[in-house]
């Protein structure tokens, strides 16, 4: 427990006191103080009102300085176990921890030289001087006075030894003011800033200007509305009210999926891409689709066919190549498509909105052959590996030069300024499409998840040895052929990964998003990760976010409870916090009188420019006869004529 212990007394307090070896009356206390030449800096003027000086307790016998140490005539201030004590002093800057330990290293010099036979007073004014000398040496102020060692020795006071750490922190308070918000004008300014539309900080800011001097609210400066919502309102808050609840979903750690667990040909993923090339196929131009099949336990691409759609006889030919070449999978992970969700495909099997009566179908490819379908989570691209084979495709293979002139663009915004230049033939596309993916496959040095520096294919081999080829018989394969330390925090979750594992927890996705410090056991990766930041100060203790099976549906049930739980707890904070919607918003915002017209001379004299073009020409671009094929072949393919 620390004690707050007075140190500057008057003549009359210190008669009053009646502490042993002092006179009992102010004369007497003033008569010692004359013949024992008190004075220097243990001597100060007495504040307030009758003036007079006051003496430090540093001046006092031993025996009466102890009663006051010890005595009554202490204070004591808040109690705080050493729990506590301890879990400030984590919570402190490495700057503040530096200096308890210097502060501890002052009190053991006292303390040594009490036990040497000096008194406390002494000692105390030795070691000031000590630390005196050393400050003016570098050309300093000493970093304590007097006054300082006697409140230290008082913190310490009845403390155990390895515990006078915690007590010997500082305590800053830091500021401890900020400039005042009006109530109407800070709620005005969340609600604003807070709805889908996503203004800036700027924006919302000229919008009280607007209605301050009406309101009479003085404003602080925009950077103190920006801090206090960034301290106020959380960044999963911020997400979900400016962005939506789809971002929000993002708000929350993936599911990390271990491949350690499967070999080769277990877990099947399949997917459907479209590339941003110009093909000229069966005389139309036309961006091919294209069905991949891959594995999961490899990350390599065993198959791939193109086609003008996706349909369900891609997929069987699909899934055709790649049973004839490598045999068949246990598990096969899709989205719910209509061509994976199919009769032909997925018939007899239960799957997300297609076939509520599966026993009434006949069996479709997969249930005939025996392989397990995993209908992967709508809209949501983390659920299958593949995409990210698919992102390289769009990159290094889409962009090559062999395709200059054919490359479209993702989108009209990134079309390029060649757009429409050519069209490649599609028999030069498909055997510069297999040539990439077979470079793919093969490229050494892979660093991901199992990898050690080997190739798609050198993993894809080694994995077949301690799985047995599950060979299909020619009239199943004509079945088929009938028609995924210092570390900064994710911008979007807050989580940290490390050592190939991420922790995360609801108080470290709080935090503002910073270069962290993870603190772990490397032989218990299993345990929780504690996060302090760059200056040492504890932040949040995470868990581990435990990996999961790609074949366990149990791992990705958990996984939507925590992301809808979540969510949940993120819009009810939402609510609580932001009191103003939108249309509340609006309807202030509404209220101030229009701005005067700058020009209030009627005499204006505009420009007369040539008439313009007619109302079914404006935007327009002029056409091309590659723009014309191009239309004539998406009206084709979606049935057009």
């Amino acid at each position: 427990m620390t004690r707050t212990v007075k140190e500057w007394f008057s003549a009359q307090e210190l008669a009053d006191l009646a502490l042993p070896g002092m006179p009992a009356t102010k004369r007497g206390v003033l008569k010692l103080a004359t013949g024992a030449r008190w004075g220097g800096e243990h001597v100060r003027k007495r504040a307030g009102r009758g003036g007079g000086v006051e003496y430090h307790l540093s001046l006092l016998p031993d025996a009466a300085r102890a009663k006051l140490m010890v005595g009554d005539t202490c204070r004591a201030a808040e109690p705080m176990d050493r729990e506590a004590a301890w879990a400030r002093f984590e919570r402190l800057p490495r700057s503040e921890q530096d200096e308890a330990k210097r502060r501890l290293g002052v009190v053991g010099q006292v303390e040594a030289l009490t036990q040497l036979g000096l008194s406390q007073t002494n000692a105390i004014d030795q070691v000031f001087r000590q630390e005196r000398q050393l400050a003016e040496a570098r050309g300093e102020q000493p970093a304590c006075s007097v006054r300082t060692l006697y409140r230290w020795m008082s913190q310490i006071h009845g403390v155990a030894i390895h515990d006078r750490l915690a007590y010997l922190a500082p305590a800053y308070q830091g500021r401890q003011t900020r400039e005042e918000i009006p109530g109407d004008a800070w709620e005005l300014y969340k609600g604003d800033y807070l709805r889908l539309s996503g203004p800036t900080h700027a924006h919302c800011y000229r919008n009280l200007q607007r209605l301050a001097p009406d309101r009479g609210w003085t404003l602080p400066s925009p950077k103190t509305f920006q801090r206090r919502l960034d301290a106020e309102i959380p960044p999963q808050v911020q997400t979900f009210c400016r962005l939506g609840d789809a971002a929000l979903s993002h708000a929350y750690p993936h599911l990390t999926r271990d491949r350690s667990t499967i070999a080769p040909m277990e877990v099947l993923n399949l997917d459907g891409h479209t590339w941003d090339v110009a093909v000229l196929w069966d005389g139309q131009v036309v961006r091919p689709h294209s069905l991949a099949v891959q594995d999961i336990a490899s990350g390599k691409i065993l198959a791939i066919r193109h086609d003008f759609t996706l349909n369900h006889n891609l997929v069987r030919l699909a899934l055709g190549d790649t049973f004839r070449a490598h045999g068949l999978c246990d598990t096969l992970l899709m989205d719910n498509g209509r061509e994976n969700a199919a009769k032909a495909i997925a018939g007899g099997l239960r799957r997300m909105r297609w076939g509520k009566t599966p026993e009434q179908e006949p069996d479709g490819l997969l249930k005939s052959l025996g392989v397990q379908a995993v209908f992967a989570t709508p809209y949501w691209g983390q659920a299958k590996p593949i995409e990210r084979a698919f992102r390289n495709f769009a990159h290094d293979i889409a962009k090559r030069a062999e395709f200059e002139g054919a490359y479209m663009g993702h989108n009209p915004v990134s079309k390029p300024e060649n757009y429409g230049a050519r069209a490649i033939p599609y028999a030069e596309f498909d055997a510069i499409v297999r040539r990439e993916i077979e470079f793919y496959n093969a490229q050494a040095g892979r660093q991901g998840q199992g990898m050690a520096g080997r190739s798609f294919d050198q993993v894809f081999a080694d994995g077949l040895e301690r799985r047995p080829v599950k060979r299909l018989s020619e009239a199943q394969l004509r079945m088929c052929m009938l028609a995924s330390k210092p570390v900064s925090m994710e911008p979007k979750t807050g989580a940290v990964a490390v050592e190939g594992h991420r922790y995360w927890s609801p108080e470290l996705g709080s935090l503002s998003r910073q270069k962290v410090i993870v603190r772990f056991d490397p032989e218990r990766m299993d345990l929780p990760a504690s996060i302090y930041s760059l200056d040492g100060r504890l932040l949040a203790e995470a868990k581990r976010q435990q990996a999961g099976n790609f074949d366990n549906l149990a791992d990705a049930r958990e996984q939507r409870k925590n992301v809808r739980d979540f969510k949940r707890a993120t819009k009810a904070q939402a609510e609580a916090l932001r009191r103003l919607q939108a249309r509340d918003v609006a309807a202030q915002l509404a209220s101030p009188a229009p701005p005067e017209p700058l020009i209030t001379d009627e005499k204006v004299v505009r420009l007369v420019t040539k008439a313009p073009r007619r109302a079914d020409q404006i935007g327009r671009p002029p056409t091309t006869d590659f723009d014309d094929a191009f239309d004539r072949g998406v009206t084709a393919i979606l049935g057009g004529g």
